[in-house]
């Protein structure tokens, strides 16, 4: 099993980072998307948004050693951040299906697009800068 806890890509913990980075992503898009339609609750509405992608997302993480994708440094590469915007979602549009929310094209158009952005678009930028 590979040491996660150091990796050449940004030091002790960096995964731990890509993984929260990932997150704080996916709670941006649904919190914005809330502001931007000013629908009920902003807190419990923002976390039922995000809840399915966000547990779609994890799933990524979770299967990507399966195939070889997390040995520490793969969790900042492009590669990686297209296996869980497949895995998140994958996640987003079967869970809030099962659960009745909406599917609406216009909303999965930008739920593409803006976790594409964020989850490989923050990994290509970065991998530029280093």
């Amino acid at each position: 099993m590979p040491d996660l806890s150091k990796t050449p890509a940004g030091g002790r913990g960096s995964w731990g980072r890509a993984l929260g980075a990932d997150l704080a992503v996916v709670l941006l898009f649904a919190l914005l998307g809330r502001l931007s339609h000013a629908e009920g609750n902003l807190l419990a509405g923002t976390l039922t948004t995000a809840a399915p992608f966000a547990l779609g997302l994890l799933a990524g993480w979770v299967t990507g050693p399966c195939v070889g994708l997390l040995s520490g440094r793969q969790a900042h590469t492009v590669r990686f951040g297209a296996w869980v915007l497949g895995w998140t979602m994958a996640g987003g549009i079967l869970l809030r299906g099962l659960l009745g929310e909406g599917l609406a094209p216009a909303f999965l158009l930008v739920a593409l697009g803006f976790l594409a952005a964020g989850l490989i678009g923050r990994r290509w930028l970065l991998g530029r800068l280093r």
